[in-house]
């Protein structure tokens, strides 16, 4: 068993939990939407440096290359007042010179006082030298220079057969670099060569004089070697320790890596101080909500406990309860509503005792047998199945097996019904409680009854219904005999001329003395051949009106042609055409094949008479074959003038006839729309057509025997 909970205190927690999640999600979102927006921030603004930086070097790099094309012009013409001239105005250039094709120092000039450089130097392992062998322009990386013995960059450029190399004073690069700060006053910008020695570094010059090597610090191995340019990322300084937050671009001309800094403590600082705060009122506001969920809940539940004594006492029956308000106006609406239920209450059990009482009076006073059963279990049953069945009393069936009651026959039936659901009515041989059968018409349902699964059946005894068409089809068989022996007695006419005649011409032919043996043997095999056929015409009559006793395969066109051959004097006699269109496959059926020649004989007959009492000529019966994929249709259509309007709904009505009495009773359609539909599992219906004959239109009727492909029959039919 589940173990009860409190609805006050799940409720409370509950209420608690919605509002202490809806406080640390508003307040986490809150500190992460801060820091992504300072982390943006920054982002945006070291890229914007970069991109300032990138542009003034590739501003001083157009410069040099201005330089270096004004000195490939005025070099040779008045070279040593045009260039001094040069160095005085360009205040990066620290020196330049100019060598020839071997390397040696042809010429020089300096801002430096001190030169360690002369004329005739051998400078042709100098790799600003060996590099410009394979390409037009060099940028050294970082060197000491033998000029000043300062730290250097050089740009080397052919000039013919002689090469210009002009040293570059990094101190006037830095003049620009240094107006970029962080907020604890370090500098952002660090400049670095392609091999990773330092170029530029404001907050510590020593380094640059020292040629530091930062190739295998964490701003080459965690970011440059990393991330992409203007990607950003975390890296620890090796001069402070500390941790670094920043990004890098490369110089495409020269190759220098160009980084951009900030301390990543102080970015972290203000957002700690937030955080704090956040946290310091995430907490007050958690508090303050538990204390409102505790003075809200209290109240609500104090409201519940009133509305529970209430409905406690309306469910035991007090329906004159007084209360007192509450202090939410939605409960007092609520208890407003229960006083008007209690009054409601009150006239709905009236109502409910009136109503039990007419159902038990309906339930008992119905003409049909009805039983309530639980699975197959008998729970109830009224009057009228206590009389059918020839209970005493109902304890005598309560609590029995529904099949006990069914024949065994049909017990399967009834259990596929039960197990499918299904609600439609079938027949069902039941045994009473003396063993005598009754034929009952059975339809159920299945109905939700206090969490309970009942089915609901409903039973008409149909005995005397059953004993009625039993009676109808012996009808039919004695109307049918009649016409029958009429045609037993056209077909019988002519074969009796022949022997009486064969006869008569042996005996006369015997008084005259002619008779010779071979007149005796013609007029003996005349007499044989049609007593053989009188025989045969017996025979086909005896089976028609055999009864049939058991199901059987027969063909459709076999039948018709039986049929026709029944009818073969009657047609003759009465002028009627038969036309048929016959398929090339001949359909085969399940069922009673005297059964379905009575049909033919009907619809034939039915025709006959139409056309004798209408006078119509000439007399033109179609019976035409038709299918499909799912069903077999058989058509037989006249020119006989039709059947009225009015009546054309109730020719399939029993005891129904437009006849006089002496010509008809009624039940020949009736009887074949109970075959067809009833026996055969097909339809039968009939409408007006119009049928043309030599160019001439006729008023007729269209009869449609319309039969299911690869049926499989389970019922039994006698008569």
């Amino acid at each position: 068993m589940m173990k009860e909970k409190s609805l006050n205190k799940q409720i409370l927690h509950l209420l608690m939990l919605i509002t202490i999640s809806v406080i640390i999600t508003v307040g986490t979102l809150s500190i992460i939407n801060i820091y992504n927006s300072k982390k943006e921030l920054i982002n945006f603004n070291q890229s914007l440096v970069l991109k300032q930086v990138n542009t003034k070097i590739n501003e001083l790099i157009n410069e040099i290359d201005d330089v270096s094309r004004y000195i490939k012009r005025n070099y040779g013409l008045d070279d040593k007042s045009s260039i001094n001239n040069l160095l005085e105005l360009k205040s990066f250039i620290s020196s330049i010179l100019v060598l020839n094709k071997d390397g040696i120092v042809e010429n020089f000039y300096s801002k430096s006082v001190q030169q360690n450089v002369y004329k005739g130097f051998d400078y042709s392992n100098k790799e600003y030298y060996k590099k410009l062998k394979s390409t037009n322009v060099y940028w050294s990386n970082v060197f000491l220079s033998s000029v000043d013995e300062t730290p250097t960059i050089s740009y080397s450029f052919n000039m013919g057969n002689k090469i210009g190399v002009v040293l570059i004073d990094l101190s006037s690069l830095s003049t620009f670099v240094i107006k970029f700060k962080n907020q604890d006053g370090s500098h952002m910008i660090r400049v670095f060569d392609r091999n990773g020695i330092i170029i530029m570094n404001p907050d510590t010059k020593a380094l640059i004089s020292q040629r530091y090597d930062a190739s295998s610090s964490e701003v080459f191995t965690e970011l440059i070697n990393k991330k992409s340019p203007d990607s950003h990322g975390v890296f620890k300084s090796n001069v402070s320790g500390e941790k670094q937050y920043g990004s890098y671009w490369q110089n495409s001309r020269t190759g220098w890596y160009l980084i951009v800094r900030n301390n990543y403590n102080e970015i972290m600082k203000p957002i700690y101080y937030i955080v704090v705060v956040f946290i310091l009122l995430i907490i007050f506001f958690i508090a303050l909500s538990i204390y409102l969920s505790f003075k809200i809940s209290k109240k609500i539940f104090k409201s519940f406990d009133n509305l529970h004594t209430i409905t406690s006492k309306i469910a035991d029956g007090h329906y004159s309860l007084e209360h007192k308000d509450m202090y939410y106006e939605e409960f007092n609406k609520l208890l407003n509503s229960f006083s008007k239920m209690q009054e409601e209450i009150d006239k709905r059990e009236d109502k409910l005792e009136q109503s039990l009482s007419s159902f038990k009076a309906l339930f008992n006073s119905t003409m049909e047998s009805i039983v309530l059963s639980h699975g197959y279990d008998i729970i109830d049953l009224n009057d009228v199945t206590v009389e059918i069945f020839g209970f005493e009393s109902k304890d005598e069936a309560i609590g029995r097996n529904v099949l006990d009651f069914v024949s065994e026959d049909y017990k399967e039936l009834v259990k596929e019904r039960f197990k499918k659901n299904i609600n439609e009515p079938y027949e069902v041989d039941f045994c009473r409680k003396d063993g005598t059968i009754i034929n009952g018409l059975v339809q159920g349902k299945f109905l939700k009854l206090d969490g309970k699964n009942i089915r609901v059946s409903a039973l008409i005894d149909i005995s005397d219904v059953k004993s009625k068409d039993k009676l109808l089809f012996q009808q039919t068989k004695m109307a049918s005999m009649g016409e029958m022996i009429g045609n037993i007695a056209h077909q019988w006419r002519q074969p009796l001329n022949v022997i009486s005649t064969s006869a008569s011409s042996i005996k006369l032919e015997k008084e005259f003395g002619i008779l010779e043996d071979k007149q005796i043997d013609n007029a003996m095999e005349m007499i044989v051949q049609n007593a053989l056929y009188l025989s045969k015409t017996i025979d086909d009559f005896r089976n028609f009106f055999r009864i049939d006793k058991s199901l059987e395969k027969f063909e459709i066109r076999d039948s018709i042609d039986k049929a026709l051959k029944l009818l073969q004097a009657s047609i003759k006699n009465h002028n009627l055409i038969i036309k048929t269109d016959f398929l090339d496959k001949k359909f085969e059926v399940e069922g009673y094949p005297n059964e379905f020649i009575q049909v033919i004989i009907n619809l034939i007959n039915n025709s006959k008479d139409a056309f004798i009492a209408n006078d119509i000529s000439p007399r033109i019966i179609e019976i035409r074959e038709l299918v499909n994929r799912d069903s077999y249709k058989l058509k037989f259509s006249d020119n006989a003038g039709g059947i009225p309007d009015n009546i054309l709904l109730k020719i399939f009505d029993p005891y129904f006839t437009t006849k006089h009495k002496s010509q008809g009773t009624g039940i020949g359609l009736y009887m074949s729309h109970q075959i067809i539909v009833d026996h055969m599992r097909g339809e039968f219906y009939v409408k007006n057509i119009n049928y043309k004959v030599e160019e001439k239109n006729y008023k007729g009727c269209c009869f449609t025997i319309k039969l299911p492909k690869n049926i499989s029959h389970s019922y039994t039919f006698e008569i």
